[in-house]
């Protein structure tokens, strides 16, 4: 059983990594290939995906991208 303070604080991705990954899925990346290259959680760029081929890029430019500490 894992205690609160064991948990890992889960920080936004930046935006310029998202953009990098907009960018790799337009030249003919899969998910795990851009999750790869870019050191991303696989099922978190599988989502990314998911949006981009729906015409949803609004996941690319999103919210404060860093945690505040």
């Amino acid at each position: 059983m894992s205690t609160p303070e064991s948990k890992e604080k889960r920080c936004r991705i930046p935006n310029n990594v998202r953009k990098q990954c907009l960018s790799l899925f337009a030249s003919g990346y899969g998910y795990k290939a851009a999750a790869s290259k870019l050191g991303l959680n696989r099922y978190t760029v599988r989502e990314y995906l998911r949006r981009y081929k729906a015409g949803d890029v609004s996941w690319a430019a999103r919210g404060p991208s860093s945690c505040n500490e």
